[in-house]
């Protein structure tokens, strides 16, 4: 139950199952009100660990029992409001919500003199493009922020632990390296990468939003914690092609901003400023705050083209 309950798409994925969205017109004995409620049901049944009713309060919630066309699954779900005040939306995985304790984008709502409330953090830790896409529609799909002008997007740096993880966990290859020996599978994950990314774009901007997309920051060796690799530690060699992997992601990520429209905030063209203190990093795969407030103070400039 916990694993339904926690992830119903991926428990109906993985039985062949597609899982319907609440469609209001399913609801015609419920008056107008309600039934638009009912488009904000979505984001409680794709993601219920995203939904935060600690920020609703109590008299803005709608709460239906619905017996929910999931094999052996029930939920008593509590809907959440749209959340107007929203303008900005974060949008990513662990480098937009992550374990420094200071994100870049409460940061950047400070840098750019927005009030509270007006950014909204969409980080999910550990989200590949793919799963990031699908969750990006959801949100979309049911309005959760009606009034929201601007996608900040960044992700794509877990497809590539994923690919390191199977293909080579020891970063013992490069793939500059002529006899690299995973050009064709690498390739391949790239380009879905860049068919992700892409199509997030394009969903932004399909809604009215101007979207912004960051390139990723460099390793640097001596950094404990660094997931995907065996070892608590980054030596010299697999920093260096560990490098070789990123660059070739951030080629990808600046390809899709330029075919879909997006303008770039290039983390990774500020490698040489973030890499030369080991401060503005918490552990091998995230930046601390003293690196997300560089991250935050690029967003800014390319924002309001400083």
């Amino acid at each position: 139950m916990s694993r339904c309950l926690m992830n119903p798409r991926k428990t109906n994925r993985s039985r062949g199952l597609p899982l319907a969205r609440p469609n209001p017109d399913h609801f015609p004995f419920l008056p107008p009100e309600p039934r638009t409620s009912v488009r904000a049901m979505s984001r409680c049944l794709m993601n219920p660990r995203k939904t935060n009713l600690s920020r609703t309060p109590l008299l803005n919630c709608l709460c239906l029992t619905l017996a929910l066309a999931l094999p052996g699954c029930g939920m008593h779900v509590s809907i959440p409001v749209q959340q107007p005040d929203v303008k900005f939306i974060a949008f990513g995985d662990s480098t937009t919500l992550g374990p420094a304790g200071a994100d870049y984008p409460e940061m950047l709502r400070e840098r750019l003199g927005e009030p509270p409330g007006s950014f909204a953090n969409e980080g999910l830790g550990g989200e590949t493009t793919e799963e990031g896409l699908e969750r990006l529609h959801t949100i979309f799909d049911w309005d959760t922020y009606p009034n929201a002008t601007v996608l900040l997007y960044w992700e794509g740096g877990n497809d590539l632990s994923e690919f390191i993880k199977t293909y080579d966990p020891l970063l013992f290859f490069s793939p500059d390296d002529p006899g690299f020996l995973f050009p064709g599978r690498f390739a391949d994950t790239l380009n879905e990468i860049q068919s992700d990314i892409d199509a997030a774009i394009r969903l932004g901007r399909d809604a009215g939003l101007e979207v912004f997309v960051a390139t990723f920051y460099p390793l640097i060796s001596g950094t404990p914690e660094c997931n995907p690799l065996p070892l608590d530690i980054l030596i010299p060699v697999q920093a260096e092609h560990g490098n070789a992997y990123i660059d070739k992601l951030n080629e990808r990520i600046r390809l899709a901003a330029a075919n879909a429209g997006a303008l770039v905030a290039d983390v990774a063209a500020s490698g040489i400023v973030l890499s030369a203190d080991p401060g503005n990093y918490f552990n091998c795969n995230h930046l601390s705050a003293e690196g997300n407030a560089i991250v935050a103070a690029i967003f800014e400039g390319v924002i309001t083209g400083g």
